[in-house]
């Protein structure tokens, strides 16, 4: 259900609230550029920022304008299932699919993380992507865990962060179901596709949909020629965009391409320094044809 680039969207803020134009703006291009779908209220889109309310305006605004032409995603980003249960059912009408993450913070047990992800599968009738990010939340899904998680109906894939990109191959060995893996490492991406992944969930994405599309597709149908380039291009964006605090690099990035009105943040993350600015500006004058590519779209 869920393969090809997906953007983790940003969420726009003007004077300390969302932008809903910017966003709707930002989304219909997202739509128009070719990828098979998009993430809202994702770590990208700051959703531990964001309140209850705002996420779910964001979701419902986004499923007015993408209208199934690609896969809308919720992201469900806490330590409290509770809390999970109660953002998933707030938006569940509106979505495609929820991305949940493994409970940050608090460092559950793989029992506990089993336990966690069960109820919110049985809370549900939309597929479910786990999130493994083992860097942001400090515990990671293991094989046992994984394994029994895999055989719940409603859990379909998992957005694997994990540096360890066998996991891409060894875990689908066994599996008694079509079952989707994705990364979220845009940096290793194309690595992880060679390795079994079927999808990339992308910050890149956001700044450069278009050309993602591209690498993915030359890369699927075996053209080594064509995707090292786009390969090599891309390279220098996910470096930039991870080069401070995300998605801070993004936001500036989609003011200077006049998608967003505002490079907003909110606290405690910051805008981008001068240096990185001068960085990223550069970047977008080598790839102009790239971003006419993409306006045209």
């Amino acid at each position: 259900m869920f393969r090809g680039y997906i953007a983790a969207v940003v969420t726009p803020f003007k004077d300390g609230r969302v932008d809903f134009e910017s966003f709707g703006r930002h989304v219909k291009w997202l739509s128009n550029s070719g990828i098979s779908g998009i993430v809202v209220c994702g770590s990208t889109g700051e959703s531990l920022s964001l309140t209850s309310q705002e996420q779910k305006d964001l979701i419902q605004f986004a499923s007015k304008i993408v209208s199934k032409k690609i896969k809308l995603i919720g992201g469900v980003i806490s330590p409290s299932t509770e809390v999970c249960l109660n953002l998933m059912k707030n938006s569940e009408e509106y979505v495609d699919g929820f991305l949940c993450i493994c409970p940050p913070y608090i460092k559950p047990t793989q029992a506990q993380i089993v336990a966690h992800f069960s109820k919110l599968n049985a809370e549900t009738a939309k597929p479910i992507i786990l999130y493994n990010n083992p860097s942001r939340v400090g515990t990671s899904i293991e094989r046992e865990a994984f394994n029994y998680l895999s055989k719940l109906k409603n859990i379909v894939a998992i957005k694997e962060c994990a540096h360890d990109l066998s996991r891409f191959t060894m875990w689908r060995k066994g599996l008694s179901r079509d079952f989707d893996f994705l990364t979220g490492n845009d940096d290793s991406a194309f690595g992880a596709l060679a390795m079994g992944a079927v999808g990339v969930i992308s910050v890149s994405a956001n700044v450069c949909p278009r050309l993602c599309v591209l690498a993915y597709d030359a890369f699927m149908r075996g053209d080594m020629t064509v995707f090292a380039k786009y390969r090599d291009d891309l390279a220098s964006l996910h470096s930039l965009m991870f080069a401070e605090p995300s998605p801070a690099p993004a936001k500036y990035a989609l003011r200077r391409l006049e998608i967003i009105a505002s490079e907003e943040v909110r606290e405690p993350l910051t805008s981008i320094s001068d240096g990185l600015r001068q960085k990223i500006d550069e970047f977008l004058g080598e790839i102009v044809p790239c971003q006419n590519i993409e306006k045209s779209a």
